[in-house]
């Protein structure tokens, strides 16, 4: 794929360092991915239960959801192999269309169980209408995390990692300010277009998925995989590379495969970590109304507790920036793991101001730092020649993970009445996580000369 050259100039001809481009770019292409992130979804789940022509309950709709982010989880590493071999503004111009086009679909969700009801010629039955609509949703979830929580979002990132190493944290810190405001905001602004902008839930998906062909545009004149392609550098240095052993680049990182990597515990801890905390927040996020309402909570103020969070995260994430280019990762980590026990334990107690605190307090310090290691951690610890590869098989289990997340709560749910027993088991896990990276090291580091 050619693209047209001189549209804009060159990376190496700005007065400044292109990878503040970058930063802006990568941060728009991750907010542009809510559509797929579990907030923005679970914003339409009890749109959905209570929509008629699809006829699916709580614990259906979560299993449609928990099929089709699986599978979708699955093709991940097929995407982070074509990272690797086209690069960030290839697989841009390819995922922004195709997520939209998805958004469009999934607004036409009742227009399309009655088309396959037609048109097969069974009778019109509510198991049948059921089975059908599980079909169709399962394969609507399957490509929106695919293309939203997944590509999109490992290629925004991925390429912001590729851009910067003494300055990663902070270049992670700055994107992290508007994409966690984002991210805390957007329940809110989505339930606002379904129910007070009129548009509904249908209207609201297609809107999205037109709205998010404005990155194809964006990706195809401001992406670029890494400033040795533009005759740049990491950081914006201007000396030449010094010698260096084989392994390292010549910013003194090592390039592991995804084969060395997957065999060192370096990798293991962090990548169930971060997937431990996508479990619970998606499980969370995606029965949040549900919920506050057993909490007493009505669904504005349920909503509103993720715009308090907004603040928490923007600084969690500052802070953790600004430190990851200081201290050991392994801080860092301890610090997200310890405030998701103390979220998990705060979100049993939501009817209470301390819990409704709490929660706002570490749910939004864990989310901070949950997106500013997720830039940090793989270049850090493997280097960037097969970093595609290495986020995917991350991606693919944090996916996966997420995926779990909103079944187990269901099941919480069904079986107890509660979310309390989900929430106390994502909290021992996150103890026996928060023991274990006690023994994290940059493998790296551990192999140098």
């Amino acid at each position: 794929m050619k693209f047209p050259p001189h549209l804009i100039p060159p990376p190496k001809s700005y007065p400044f360092f292109y990878g503040w481009i970058i930063v802006s770019v990568s941060t728009l292409g991750t907010i542009m991915s809510i559509p797929g992130q579990t907030m923005g979804v679970s914003v339409f789940t009890d749109h959905l239960i209570s929509e008629t022509t699809i006829a699916l309950d709580r614990d259906d709709l979560a299993l449609a959801y928990l099929v089709g982010t699986i599978a979708s989880a699955l093709l991940l590493p097929v995407a982070g192999f074509f990272f690797d071999k086209f690069g960030a503004r290839r697989m841009i111009v390819i995922a922004s269309p195709c997520l939209g086009l998805t958004l469009w679909c999934l607004g036409s969700t009742r227009e399309v169980i009655s088309g396959i009801m037609e048109y097969s010629g069974s009778p019109r039955t509510e198991a049948g209408q059921v089975q059908v609509a599980f079909l169709v949703l399962s394969g609507g979830f399957l490509l929106v995390r695919f293309w939203g929580q997944g590509v999109l979002t490992m290629v925004s990132r991925a390429m912001l990692g590729k851009w910067f190493s003494r300055r990663r944290g902070l270049a992670s810190g700055i994107s992290g300010i508007f994409v966690s405001a984002s991210f805390a905001a957007a329940p809110r602004f989505l339930s606002w277009m379904i129910s007070d902008l009129g548009l509904g839930w249908s209207g609201t998906w297609k809107w999205l998925g037109v709205s998010n062909l404005a990155l194809l545009l964006i990706g195809w004149l401001f992406y670029r995989d890494n400033p040795e392609e533009c005759g740049l550098r990491m950081d914006g240095r201007s000396s030449p590379p010094r010698e260096r052993p084989a392994q390292e680049d010549e910013y003194g990182e090592r390039s592991a495969t995804l084969g060395e990597a997957l065999r060192t515990r370096a990798f293991w801890i962090p990548n169930i970590s971060l997937a431990l905390w996508g479990l619970t927040l998606t499980g969370l996020t995606f029965h949040i109304v549900d919920i506050g309402k057993k909490a007493g909570l009505a669904e504005n103020d349920t909503l509103n507790l993720f715009l308090f969070m907004a603040p928490v995260s923007i600084l969690a994430n500052i802070l953790g920036g600004w430190s990851s280019d200081r201290v050991k990762i392994r801080l860092l980590f301890l610090a997200l793991m310890g405030a998701l026990v103390t979220a998990c334990w705060a979100m049993t107690r939501l009817d209470s101001l301390p819990g409704q605190t709490l929660t706002i307090l570490c749910v939004g310090t864990s989310g901070g730092l949950f997106s500013m290691l997720l830039v940090v951690i793989w270049p850090r610890f493997f280097g960037r020649k097969h970093l595609g590869k290495i986020s995917s098989i991350n991606m693919m289990t944090m996916t996966g993970a997420s995926a779990l997340g909103p079944w187990l709560f269901a099941q919480s749910e069904k079986l107890t009445g509660s979310y309390d027993t989900a929430f106390e088991g994502c909290g021992v896990a996150a103890i026996l996580l928060l023991v274990t990276t006690l023994t994290l090291k940059n493998p790296g580091a551990e192999k140098a000369p």
